[in-house]
């Protein structure tokens, strides 16, 4: 008979269970969560304007995968570490620090779709964004549309406009 009851097959299941409870506790501790903030996850835009999405977290990212599923076949546009500018075909993938944008600076109908990006953060997060491109009513429209989408990207247009005053 052994001179001792505890059995080794119990205790060392239990001190790896308590240290992964301590490791856990402290890494909570240590780290926060990202707080995932993303742009519209539906967006349509007229043909031949300017498409934005992205997506900001309070920590660091150090990878974005992009998948685009299209006309029945998914395809990975990016897979990139952070930091840097990254451009494939007519898509800008810019990352720095905790945010991540990709920009389409003329949209087309072979952009619309189902955009998946996988962020790695502290944590692994995962959002979609649907595009669908329209067509407009006439060219004068599009004209008028496609100018106030280019002054709006350049800061041109006032975020609100200033209160009238009476008179």
């Amino acid at each position: 008979m052994p001179a001792y009851s505890i059995t080794s097959a119990g205790l060392i299941p239990s001190m790896l269970w308590a240290l992964l409870l301590l490791a856990a506790s402290l890494n909570a501790q240590n780290q926060s969560w990202d707080r995932l903030k993303c742009t519209e996850p539906k967006m349509s835009v007229l043909r031949g304007n300017r498409v934005l999405m992205a997506c900001n977290i309070s920590n660091t990212f150090q990878y974005v995968t992009i998948e685009w599923t299209a006309f029945g076949k998914t395809r990975t546009i990016f897979n990139k570490m952070s930091p840097g500018n990254y451009r494939r075909d007519a898509w800008q993938l810019q990352i720095q620090g905790g945010w991540a944008q990709l920009v389409i600076t003329d949209a087309q109908d072979t952009h619309a779709g189902q955009y998946l990006w996988v962020l790695r953060g502290l944590q692994k997060n995962i959002t979609s964004f649907t595009l669908s491109i329209t067509e407009p009513q006439d060219q004068e429209e599009a004209g008028v549309q496609k100018l106030l989408a280019s002054s709006h990207s350049q800061g041109l247009c006032p975020s609100r406009f200033p209160s009238a005053q009476a008179t």
